[in-house]
Protein backbone atom coordinates (compact mmCIF):
# COMPACT_ATOMS: atom_id res chain seq x y z
CA UNK A 1 0.00 0.00 0.00
CA UNK A 2 1.41 3.25 -0.85
CA UNK A 3 1.70 5.86 1.47
CA UNK A 4 -0.64 9.19 1.65
CA UNK A 5 0.92 11.62 -0.14
CA UNK A 6 1.70 15.48 0.92
CA UNK A 7 -1.00 16.91 -1.30
CA UNK A 8 -2.92 13.71 -0.60
CA UNK A 9 -3.11 14.60 2.96
CA UNK A 10 -4.24 18.52 1.93
CA UNK A 11 -6.44 17.03 -0.23
CA UNK A 12 -8.63 15.60 2.82
CA UNK A 13 -8.09 19.06 4.47
CA UNK A 14 -9.70 20.55 1.68
CA UNK A 15 -12.58 17.88 1.19
CA UNK A 16 -12.93 18.62 4.98
CA UNK A 17 -12.76 22.48 5.37
CA UNK A 18 -15.18 23.15 2.19
CA UNK A 19 -17.81 20.57 3.17
CA UNK A 20 -18.44 22.55 6.20
CA UNK A 21 -17.17 26.17 4.79
CA UNK A 22 -18.08 26.00 0.98
CA UNK A 23 -16.53 29.17 0.41
CA UNK A 24 -13.43 28.62 2.39
CA UNK A 25 -10.03 28.56 -0.34
CA UNK A 26 -6.65 27.46 0.36
CA UNK A 27 -4.43 29.66 1.85
CA UNK A 28 -1.25 27.61 2.69
CA UNK A 29 -0.17 24.20 4.23
CA UNK A 30 2.33 24.13 6.92
CA UNK A 31 4.28 20.97 7.78
CA UNK A 32 6.23 19.91 10.31
CA UNK A 33 8.58 17.01 11.49
CA UNK A 34 8.01 15.74 14.99
CA UNK A 35 11.38 14.20 15.05
CA UNK A 36 14.63 15.69 14.01
CA UNK A 37 15.27 17.35 10.78
CA UNK A 38 15.26 15.37 8.09
CA UNK A 39 16.07 15.15 3.97
CA UNK A 40 12.81 12.60 3.75
CA UNK A 41 9.07 14.09 2.81
CA UNK A 42 7.59 11.41 4.30
CA UNK A 43 8.86 12.19 7.71
CA UNK A 44 6.75 15.39 7.47
CA UNK A 45 4.28 14.25 9.89
CA UNK A 46 2.24 17.17 11.21
CA UNK A 47 -0.24 19.29 9.07
CA UNK A 48 -2.15 22.52 9.39
CA UNK A 49 -4.06 23.97 6.54
CA UNK A 50 -5.01 27.25 6.48
CA UNK A 51 -7.93 28.91 4.39
CA UNK A 52 -9.15 32.37 3.84
CA UNK A 53 -13.40 32.53 4.35
CA UNK A 54 -15.92 35.01 3.67
CA UNK A 55 -16.08 37.95 6.02
CA UNK A 56 -12.47 38.48 6.82
CA UNK A 57 -12.28 34.90 8.47
CA UNK A 58 -9.90 32.10 8.16
CA UNK A 59 -10.35 28.81 8.87
CA UNK A 60 -7.85 26.53 10.19
CA UNK A 61 -7.42 22.49 10.39
CA UNK A 62 -5.04 20.54 11.82
CA UNK A 63 -4.10 16.68 11.29
CA UNK A 64 -4.54 14.41 14.14
CA UNK A 65 -2.53 11.06 12.70
CA UNK A 66 -1.14 10.46 9.57
CA UNK A 67 -4.25 11.41 6.73
CA UNK A 68 -6.80 12.44 9.82
CA UNK A 69 -7.78 15.58 10.83
CA UNK A 70 -9.48 17.20 13.88
CA UNK A 71 -12.27 19.52 13.13
CA UNK A 72 -12.15 22.41 11.17
CA UNK A 73 -12.09 26.31 13.56
CA UNK A 74 -12.96 29.18 12.69
CA UNK A 75 -11.04 32.22 13.22
CA UNK A 76 -12.52 35.52 13.33
CA UNK A 77 -10.11 37.44 11.90
CA UNK A 78 -8.23 37.72 8.30
CA UNK A 79 -5.18 36.06 7.74
CA UNK A 80 -2.79 37.78 6.05
CA UNK A 81 0.86 38.06 3.50
CA UNK A 82 -1.20 34.71 1.35
CA UNK A 83 -2.65 34.32 -1.84
CA UNK A 84 -4.89 32.06 -2.64
CA UNK A 85 -3.32 28.84 -4.24
CA UNK A 86 -5.34 27.18 -6.75
CA UNK A 87 -6.12 23.61 -5.67
CA UNK A 88 -4.90 21.17 -6.27
CA UNK A 89 -1.00 22.14 -7.42
CA UNK A 90 0.67 19.53 -10.02
CA UNK A 91 3.74 19.45 -7.95
CA UNK A 92 3.88 17.12 -4.55
CA UNK A 93 6.30 17.00 -2.17
CA UNK A 94 8.33 14.78 -2.96
CA UNK A 95 9.19 16.22 -6.41
CA UNK A 96 9.90 19.28 -4.79
CA UNK A 97 12.62 17.46 -2.38
CA UNK A 98 13.94 16.18 -5.37
CA UNK A 99 14.35 19.63 -7.13
CA UNK A 100 15.62 20.88 -4.19
CA UNK A 101 18.58 18.42 -3.70
CA UNK A 102 19.47 18.32 -7.38
CA UNK A 103 19.59 22.18 -7.01
CA UNK A 104 22.75 21.69 -4.43
CA UNK A 105 20.11 22.17 -1.26
CA UNK A 106 20.91 18.95 0.57
CA UNK A 107 20.44 20.09 3.68
CA UNK A 108 17.83 18.66 6.74
CA UNK A 109 15.05 20.37 7.01
CA UNK A 110 12.29 20.83 9.82
CA UNK A 111 9.21 22.17 8.23
CA UNK A 112 8.07 22.62 4.91
CA UNK A 113 5.17 25.12 3.85
CA UNK A 114 2.47 24.97 0.78
CA UNK A 115 2.32 28.78 0.30
CA UNK A 116 1.87 32.07 -2.53
CA UNK A 117 3.38 34.01 -0.65
CA UNK A 118 1.71 37.91 -0.98
CA UNK A 119 5.18 39.21 -1.83
CA UNK A 120 7.38 41.36 -3.01
CA UNK A 121 5.47 39.94 -6.24
CA UNK A 122 2.74 37.48 -6.81
CA UNK A 123 3.67 34.83 -8.48
CA UNK A 124 3.32 30.49 -8.10
CA UNK A 125 3.30 28.56 -5.01
CA UNK A 126 6.08 27.48 -3.68
CA UNK A 127 6.72 24.42 -1.25
CA UNK A 128 9.39 26.55 1.31
CA UNK A 129 11.73 24.47 2.98
CA UNK A 130 12.99 25.81 6.60
CA UNK A 131 13.37 25.52 10.20
CA UNK A 132 17.12 24.77 10.24
CA UNK A 133 18.90 27.80 11.72
CA UNK A 134 22.30 27.25 9.90
CA UNK A 135 20.51 27.27 6.11
CA UNK A 136 18.24 29.46 4.08
CA UNK A 137 14.83 28.75 3.39
CA UNK A 138 14.77 27.03 -0.16
CA UNK A 139 12.11 28.05 -2.38
CA UNK A 140 10.57 25.47 -5.11
CA UNK A 141 8.19 26.87 -7.45
CA UNK A 142 5.71 24.35 -7.78
CA UNK A 143 4.72 25.44 -11.74
CA UNK A 144 8.28 25.93 -13.09
CA UNK A 145 10.59 23.80 -10.80
CA UNK A 146 12.92 26.40 -10.04
CA UNK A 147 14.74 26.19 -6.96
CA UNK A 148 15.87 29.56 -5.05
CA UNK A 149 17.60 30.37 -1.59
CA UNK A 150 15.57 32.86 0.30
CA UNK A 151 14.65 34.56 3.25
Amino acid sequence: MAILSFNGRVNIAVRIVTEKFPKAKLYEADGKVSGAPTTDPTKVDQLKVVFSNVGNTTVEISSTGWGSFGEPVLIHEPFLEDVVINWPVKMDLDEANKLKEAAGYKSPYGAVVLRNPLGPKIGNPYFIFGNNPAEPYIFVDTVTGKVHAGS
